[in-house]
């Protein structure tokens, strides 16, 4: 079993055990749902079991070293991928035919979201960049990489956006966005929770945060949100007594759809992974 393997058969055991009683709760897909499509196969009848909500339809091209996500936003996955299978020469920007015609349907992935907005998010950070196979290997001072990482303290956590020293207590995370609107929406969440009488301490550092001397549940729920791409019920309930105890309803809003599309955007890129090694 590789690192992606595990990362992922990790991915369902968290799920189990912490949400096995309420799955219907996570958000915004189920268990069930994510296993869909880590493991997609193709529907037996024509798009009968293909969503019909927002997504990205995507193709992965890859070499020895490098790989490219081609994607295309969708509002409708089912009609948008039924088009694009019988017609893949209006869609150039996938670039299906690259690999011949052959096994289109088996290159062509989807992802679903809950918002079209989000699609639009991992797009713009995704679609047409080259991204190295073995970043670990290829990154240095001056080419510090793309992924963000997270390293498990023992009383709390700390996101390196930045190639950092690894330890078994790091973890990978991809490219989830921008240094700076992750700052200052963090730091946003933090003014909201200890607003709320709700203990929480974020320091910003060089190319880097710490969450430390946070209520503990607050730090559990964060970093699901970080390694597994989830907001629970938790999250949700905690917006939910936020919204009533705060003035300034345009950060708290601002905050939450922050915290949705980070958490998209490492779904995405957790299939990403998959798709590699499969």
């Amino acid at each position: 079993m590789d690192e992606i393997e595990l990362l992922v058969n990790e991915t369902f055991k968290h799920f189990d055990t912490n949400f096995g009683s309420d799955r219907e709760l996570m958000d915004p897909v189920s268990i069930e749902e994510m296993q869909g499509y880590f493991q997609e196969e193709l529907p037996q009848e024509e798009g009968s079991e293909f969503p019909e909500g927002p997504g990205i339809i995507y193709h992965v091209q890859k070499t020895k070293s490098v790989f490219v996500v081609r994607t295309f936003v969708s509002q409708n996955i089912r009609q948008d991928y039924i088009q694009i299978l019988e017609k893949p020469e209006d869609y150039p920007s996938l670039r299906l035919l690259e690999g011949g015609v052959e096994d289109l349907s088996h290159r062509l992935k989807f992802f679903i979201v809950e918002e079209a907005s989000q699609a639009e998010i991992i797009h713009d950070q995704i679609h047409n960049r080259r991204f190295p196979m073995y970043e670990e290997m290829m990154c240095n001072i001056s080419d510090p990489g793309f992924s963000w990482w997270l390293t498990k303290k023992q009383k709390g956590f700390q996101l390196s956006f930045t190639m950092s020293v690894a330890s078994d207590d790091t973890i990978k995370l991809g490219p989830l966005g921008d240094r700076e609107l992750a700052i200052r929406n963090f730091q946003s969440l933090e003014t909201l929770v200890t607003s709320a009488g709700i203990e929480m301490n974020i320091q910003n550092e060089t190319n880097r945060v710490q969450f430390t001397d946070c209520e503990e549940f607050i730090l559990e729920e964060l970093k699901d949100v970080f390694e597994f791409g989830v907001i629970t019920e938790t999250m949700t309930d905690l917006f939910k007594i936020l919204s009533k105890q705060t003035n300034d309803a345009s950060a708290l809003q601002t905050t939450w759809f922050y915290l949705q599309e980070l958490a998209a955007m490492r779904r995405f890129w957790i299939q990403i992974q998959f798709d590699l090694n499969s």
